[in-house]
Order: structure tokens, then C-alpha cells, then sequence
């Protein structure tokens, strides 16, 4: 039986190709996924371990809680501890670091860095023995106007030693000498972003005001530094958190690696939609390759063989589908890794790059998917296989047996939608988190593909009609192609349909996203301008200048400018989400209705979204116990209960209060309300003026602000957008592979239509239709359970302000179009075929 099963692999080999290449895609996505992300970790450790060489012993203010934000929000080390530390025995030199925003400007005045990774300054060492940079070129920074940077920056930007260069901190733009290139290691740089050193009592002036961020310690030859850390702590007290130079390094790499694990989750899912879109494909090949070995296997029975054994051929032949694919596709993973570093690098996600990591986690998961989806994909197929009966070798033509379309299929396939739309309700209503919705997701778009042979004849009959109707005799017979297996086409076109539901679904969710933030706009904005960072700072620093405030604010074409900041606390044993603003003024930039109190008593306490105060269970007069990171322990009192619309927080606090509870002044943005009478276009040269100090922020009115959102959205959409056009790769390799079966399948009835007159183009042309048909099929049923999943999913982010469910008509009829060429592309190879079919060995086909 093996040798039976290895010698019908060899005779059909083409056949099974483009459903191998199904799986080769799909588990090429997953290796390249994890050869990415390992490379890129092992890229952090290595880099990470190599900053802290030298460290014996690291002291950092203790925060209170850690999260996203509040892991770069730790008290500062007061000055002091540097003194106490160096006094501790068996330390023998020790240097303090201070950190914020440094932005370099360019020959023409832009920000070095744009919205890339974050631009960073710190103080060059006290202590050379205990920096983690080392020099490539000059020397550390000894005077206040002397700086370091990065040599990555360096080369990008042509400097060199004793070259001027202008950077921005907290106000204008200051001009400094370069005194040295810096790198680490053998980086040139930490992992994309730049870096400027400033000379020690200069940074301190920038960023150490309340002092340092981190300080640290060598021992002297022969301590033991688990001992030295017990005796700094003694020495330092409570409030201060001691680490080993290793603990260091580990506390940095691990809360990367939490980074990396969602990055590496969210490539994972658009992997398991190809393989998902994959197993549609598998299933259908095999379907249709036991239909066309009926007489194959019949005359297998009819010689003895066991059911079992007609399985095991199936199921043996899917194993070899799946060995080869995931072969291949382990290998293909390699190139995949650099072109998704690529196509995230397009769209302005720079990574890290290091040795590439091809672990053994990544080979064993390869195969144990690509070989267990072939599989389970093919079980179905390969348990309908014994229900041909030996009589059917005895035919004259080999013919499967009929399969009927019963109520049973269809009744049960509207139960598994229905429990899927029910899975997806409960995960956008109820909180049963993103599993439940993307289980929700998965089992939907089954029961789609259940449900579809349903409606597939009215739709390819309505469909086909015009192409009948124009393209005659080939058009018709395409129509009745299409139309001859509603379940085969069905099958085919289902998996395009979940390419395109995903697809459509994110251009609704875009298009009602971008239009929610418009309408928002439109409704909370009083201010006629608003002024953003143009670059990323440091975390946890301002990315808007606090000079930029007052500057502003002395213009005469200004009524009022306020600034707005973003923070985290904790209260309730949950992380909330907060913004800092002007109680005086927010009221005149910003919309925002009270149903209880106001702003009059916000400075020292605090206002809540209404649905916040309800869920929580909060009401005026309150006085809440929360922590801050950097001061601990405080009280606030809940002075005021808004709608919660028009602003991005539920909770919102006075600035004194901010300023009082957070390291950095962390300005997120400036709205800006001009004075009465002063038109928007007559202001903005003025504003321009005002804010050319500051190269580092942009001024941007309304319809700007508009279209930065329209960008920034589009931009994520088309990211999106690519990395699902690999599920749509392969929905094209199913209908290429099912137009080849079917033309393999056809051949004797192709022969009797060249035998009766028709020509190779009219051939053509009837293979051509026929996938265009498939084609807009599946991409009309994805459209239609893409703007199901839409509509759903803006109903449930309501009260996040996704208030707008839009359709955009025209790009969904590209959709619609692309899919159609793209049918068109799919039929070329079998098209070709058929047309070449040999009349006189077609007509004498079984």
C-alpha cells in the first residue's frame, strides 16, 4: 500500500504543488515570525548585557507600581545617595546618570529621528570604568557646550568630530561642538535611536534638577556583589531599589521581551489567517482529487482493500503534503524574517538587527502546524473516500458519486454562524477578552463557508448572466461551469472570502474610526489650532518644550494656549489611564460637559467620566486612595462627573497636581484659542514665528489635525492591509489549483468542444470567466461578513468614542475589482492548459 500511495504521489505531483504551496506560505510566515523576533531579542540581550558591563551594582528609585508607562516614571535618586553609595566598603568607583529628550536638528531645521524611535540624551560618565558607551572617534564631553553622539546618527547625518551641531531639549534650538562618536559595543547605536552625551554638570543642569535617574557602582577587586548589595541597601535605606549590573540588565530585557511577545502574538494571528485560508484550500484539493480517483480507489476495494487502507493512502499522501511544505517553508522563513523587517521598516517601524536566530522552538513548531493542518484538512476528504464502492472500477467513465447539498449541511452550518456571531458578541459586549473574539471570528467565517453553496447558485447565476450574455457561447458554458458544483465553487471561493472579510474589515474600521475622530473634532474643538511633537522623546520625557507654553500664550493673536499631558496611577487594583490639564482654561479649547460639579476645586482632586464613576461606583465627594510611581500613596477627591466624550481620559487631573505626582513635565500637546477677530490664516504667520525656536513640535490647524489622523490611519490599514495580502496569495493559489483539477477532471469534455468546433481562445476565455466568477464571489461574500465584523466592533467601541459605522463604497469596489483581475491572473496557467488539451487522447480519456 506505501508503495501504491509513493507511486500515485509521483504520477500526480503537479497536482498537489499549488496546495503544497498553500502550506509552504503559511509556515514560512511563522518561521520567518519567530526568526525575527528571536533575532530581535537575542539583538536586546546582547546589546543590554553589553550597557552594563562594568556594573557591579545599579541604584534606581522605587516605583510604586510598573506598567507601560509607569516602568519610566520612577522617582529620581537624590543626589545625596551618590555620596552615600561611594562611601559603602568595597565599592571603588561609582557615577550617576541622568536621562530626558534630545533632539538633534538637521542642515534644514528638521528633527533628526521623525516619528521613529525615541530621541535620547544623557550625561557622559564620571567614570569611565562605568559607562556602557565606548568611544569610536574623539573624546567624552568635558564642557558644558560639547556633546557625543551615536555613530549611527553620525554617518546618517555626515558629522564628525569638531563639527557643530544644534539640538533641542526643553526650549530652542542650542548649538554644541561634537566632541566624540560613541557606539556600543559593536553597535552603532541602541536599536534605532539617537543618542546625545552631554558633559556631567551640563545634563544635570538639562535633566537632573530633582536628581539622577539611575547611579551605579564598581567593587573592588574580590567583593562579593551579592554581599555589596546588602550592604548598599543598608546604607541607602527605603525608597531606592539595588540591583546587580545582571538584575539590570534582566529588569531592561524582560520588559522588551513583554513588548516583543505581543509583537510576536500580533504576527503570529495573520500567520494563522494564511494557514487558516490554507486549510480551505488543502480541503478542497483533496475533495476533488478523490472525486477524480473514484475508479482509482474503487479498483483499489475491488483488489482487497480495506477501508482503513483507502484512509491511510489519503491521509498518507496529505502527510507528504505536509512534510515537503513545512520543509520548504522553514527554510523560506529566512528570507520571510527580512522581508516583514522590511515591510514594517517601510512603514516606519525600524528594528534591530543581529545574528539571525533559528531556534529549535522555531523548527519543531513549524512542522507540528504545517503538518497537523494538512492533516486535519485532508480528514475529511480522506473518510468520504471509503464510501466508493468497488462496483464504480467497473464504469466506463470514472464518475464520483453524487453528493446532496441536504438540509442537515445547512441547518447546521447556520447553527456554527450563529454560535460564532454569539462567541464574537460575548467578546466585544460582555469583556470575555480578545480570545473570545477571535474564536468568535473563526468560527463566523466557518459557518460562512458552510452556509455559502447555499447562495452560491443564485449569485453566480445572477453574476453570470451579463458575462453570458456578452461573451456568448465560452460565457454561458462558463456560467454552467461555475454553476455545475455549487460546493466545489463554494469551497473555492470561501477561501478568498476570508481574505477579503479581514481585509474589508479593516478598511471599515478604519474609515469609522478616521470619521469618529472627525466628528469629535468638530464637536470638542473650541481651539483653532493645536501644537504636537513632531519627534518621540525619551520615555517618560516631554516631547513638547514647557517654553513653548508661555511663549504661545504672550502672543497677541493668542486668547488662550493650555497645554494637555498623559499619565498613569493606580487605583482599584487596576492601572487607569489619565490626563493632566489647566483648570482654568481647558474649558475655553475643549468641549466638555459636566452632569455633576466642575472645574472650580480640579487642582486638587480629580474629575471621572460619567460611565467610569458608574462601573466604578463613584459619586461626588468622594475621596479615592491612589498610587503614583514616582510619589507613592495619595489621596484625591472626585470634584466633578463629565459625559466622558470628547477627550481621550476618564480620568482627568489639575496640572499642579500632575506636575506634584510625575518625574517629567510630559507635555503630550498645546491647544491653542486665538483672541476674537483673529481669522485662522491670519494668525498662523505669527504662531509660525513664535514657535521657530522650537523646530521639534509642528503647528497644525483643524483640517490639518484632520488629515494627520486620515494618515496616520492609513498607514496602519495599509500595514494591515499587507500582511494580509499573503492569505489572499494563497485564496488565488486555490482557485489556480481547482481550475487545473477542473480542467484534469474536464479533459474528455474539453476534447469534444475542440472536436465540435471551438477554438483555443474561446477556450480561453470559458477558463478565464469561470475564475472571475469564483473570484467575485469570494469577494462579495467577504465584503458582506467583513461589514458584519465592522459594524459589530464599532458598536461595542462606542463609549471609546468609535461613535461613526462607515462603509468606504469606493475602496471596497477596488476590493471587488482587484479580486477580479486577480481572477483573471489566477486563471492564466489553467487556461492555458486547457486550451492546449490534445482532441484525440482527450476523447479517448475515462
Amino acid at each position: 500500500m506505501l508503495r501504491t500511495v509513493w507511486k500515485s504521489i509521483l504520477a500526480h505531483k503537479m497536482r498537489l504543488l499549488s496546495t503544497t504551496l498553500s502550506i509552504v506560505l503559511g509556515v514560512a510566515f511563522i518561521a520567518g515570525t519567530y526568526v525575527l523576533t528571536d533575532t530581535m531579542r537575542a539583538a536586546f540581550d546582547d546589546l543590554f548585557s553589553s550597557t552594563t558591563d562594568g556594573i557591579d551594582v545599579a541604584v534606581r528609585g522605587e516605583a510604586e507600581f510598573t506598567s507601560a508607562l509607569a516602568e519610566t516614571d520612577r522617582p529620581p535618586v537624590p543626589p545625596e545617595a551618590l555620596d552615600a553609595l561611594a562611601a559603602v566598603d568595597g565599592v571603588r568607583a561609582v557615577s550617576g546618570e541622568v536621562g530626558g529628550f534630545a533632539v538633534i536638528i538637521d542642515d534644514e531645521g528638521n528633527p533628526v529621528g521623525g516619528q521613529g524611535p525615541p530621541t535620547i540624551g544623557i550625561n557622559a560618565p564620571a567614570d569611565e570604568e562605568l559607562t556602557n558607551a565606548t568611544l569610536r572617534d574623539g573624546a567624552f564631553p568635558t564642557a558644558p557646550d560639547e556633546v557625543a553622539i551615536d555613530a549611527a546618527t553620525a554617518e546618517a547625518q555626515e558629522l564628525a568630530v569638531g563639527d557643530t551641531v544644534r539640538i533641542v531639549v526643553d526650549g530652542p534650538v542650542e548649538a554644541y561642538t561634537v566632541a566624540g562618536i560613541i557606539g556600543f559595543g559593536e553597535v552603532d547605536n541602541l536599536a534605532g535611536a539617537t543618542l546625545t552625551m552631554f558633559e556631567p554638570d551640563r545634563a544635570l543642569e538639562l535633566y537632573g534638577a530633582d536628581g539622577y535617574t539611575e547611579i551605579y557602582a564598581a567593587a573592588e577587586d574580590g567583593v562579593d556583589v551579592d554581599q555589596l548589595v546588602v550592604d548598599v541597601r543598608a546604607a541607602l535605606g527605603d525608597g531606592l531599589e539595588v540591583l546587580t549590573g545582571d538584575e539590570l540588565a534582566q529588569s531592561v530585557t524582560a520588559e522588551i521581551n513583554e513588548g516583543l511577545g505581543f509583537f510576536t502574538t500580533a504576527l503570529l494571528v495573520f500567520a494563522g489567517v494564511s494557514l487558516f485560508v490554507g486549510a480551505f484550500l488543502i480541503a478542497n484539493t483533496f475533495t476533488i482529487i478523490v472525486a477524480q480517483r473514484t475508479r482509482e480507489l474503487a479498483l483499489l476495494r475491488a483488489v482487497g482493500a480495506s477501508r482503513r487502507q483507502v484512509v491511510l493512502s489519503v491521509l498518507l499522501e496529505a502527510l507528504a503534503v505536509g512534510l515537503i511544505g513545512s520543509i520548504i517553508g522553514l527554510l523560506l522563513g529566512l528570507g520571510v524574517a527580512q522581508a516583514l523587517q522590511g515591510v514594517l521598516g517601510a512603514f516606519g517601524i525600524d528594528l534591530p538587527q543581529g545574528d539571525t536566530v533559528f531556534a529549535l522552538r522555531t523548527v519543531v513548531v513549524s512542522f507540528v502546524v504545517g503538518v497537523g493542518v494538512t492533516m486535519v484538512a485532508a480528514l475529511a476528504p480522506a473518510v468520504r473516500s471509503t464510501r466508493v464502492p468497488p462496483i464504480a472500477a467497473l464504469q466506463a467513465v470514472a464518475a464520483p458519486p453524487l453528493r446532496r447539498d441536504g438540509i442537515i449541511r445547512y441547518v447546521f452550518g447556520g447553527l456554527v454562524f450563529a454560535v460564532g456571531v454569539g462567541i464574537l458578541a460575548l467578546g466585544l459586549f460582555s469583556g470575555a477578552g480578545i480570545t473570545a473574539v477571535g474564536s468568535g471570528a473563526v468560527v463566523t467565517l466557518i459557518g460562512a463557508a458552510l452556509l455559502s453553496p447555499l447562495i452560491t447558485t443564485p449569485i453566480v447565476a445572477l453574476l453570470g448572466t451579463p458575462i453570458a450574455a456578452s461573451r456568448g457561447v465560452p460565457g454561458q458554458l462558463a456560467k454552467e461551469n461555475a454553476l455545475r458544483s455549487p460546493r466545489r465553487t463554494a469551497a473555492t471561493a470561501s477561501a478568498l472570502m476570508i481574505g477579503l472579510a479581514l481585509v474589508s474589515f479593516t478598511m471599515i474600521m478604519g474609515a469609522s474610526i478616521q470619521e469618529s475622530a472627525i466628528v469629535g473634532i468638530d464637536q470638542a474643538f473650541l481651539a483653532e489650532y493645536q501644537v504636537n511633537p513632531s519627534s518621540q522623546g525619551a520615555p517618560g520625557s516631554s516631547a513638547v518644550p514647557t517654553d513653548t507654553v508661555d511663549t504661545l500664550s504672550a502672543l497677541d493673536e493668542v486668547a488662550v494656549a493650555t497645554p494637555l499631558r498623559f499619565g498613569e496611577f493606580l487605583y482599584d487594583d487596576g492601572v487607569k489611564f489619565l490626563g493632566g490639564v489647566d483648570p482654568d482654561t481647558i474649558d475655553h479649547v475643549l468641549s466638555i460637559d459636566f452632569v455633576e460639579g466642575g472645574w472650580a476645586a480640579l487642582a486638587g482632586g480629580l474629575v471621572v467620566s460619567e460611565d467610569t464613576a458608574a462601573s466604578a461606583g463613584l459619586a461626588l465627594g468622594d475621596t479615592l486612595d491612589v498610587t503614583f510611581a514616582a510619589t507613592g500613596a495619595q489621596q484625591l477627591t472626585v470634584e466633578g462627573i463629565f459625559d466622558g466624550a470628547n477627550i481621550d481620559a476618564d480620568w482627568l487631573i489639575g496640572e499642579d497636581t500632575y506636575t506634584a505626582n510625575f518625574a517629567g513635565d510630559g507635555i503630550a500637546s498645546i491647544y491653542v484659542r486665538l483672541a476674537d477677530g483673529v481669522g485662522v490664516a491670519d494668525a498662523r504667520p505669527a504662531l509660525e514665528q513664535a514657535l521657530e525656536p522650537f523646530p521639534t513640535v509642528q503647528l497644525q490647524d483643524l483640517d490639518e489635525v484632520k488629515q494627520s489622523i486620515a494618515d496616520q490611519i492609513d498607514q496602519l490599514l495599509g500595514l494591515l492591509t499587507a500582511l494580509l495580502g499573503l492569505s489572499i496569495i494563497i485564496a488565488l493559489f486555490g482557485i489556480v489549483n481547482t481550475l487545473g483539477l477542473s480542467v484534469l477532471e474536464r479533459t474528455r469534455e474539453l476534447g469534444l468542444l475542440r472536436a465540435v468546433g471551438a477554438t483555443r481562445p474561446q477556450i480561453r476565455t470559458m477558463v478565464r470567466w469561470e475564475s472571475v466568477l469564483i473570484a467575485v464571489l469570494g469577494a462579495g461574500l467577504g465584503l458582506v461578513v467583513g461589514s458584519l465584523f465592522g459594524w459589530m466592533v464599532v458598536q461595542a467601541l462606542s463609549d471609546l468614542g468609535i461613535s461613526q459605522f462607515v462603509v468606504p463604497g469606493g475602496r471596497l469596489s477596488q476590493a471587488v475589482v482587484m479580486a477580479a483581475l486577480a481572477g483573471v491572473l489566477a486563471a492564466i496557467v489553467p487556461a492555458r492548459k486547457a486550451a492546449r488539451t490534445d482532441v484525440l487522447r482527450a476523447l479517448q480519456t475515462e
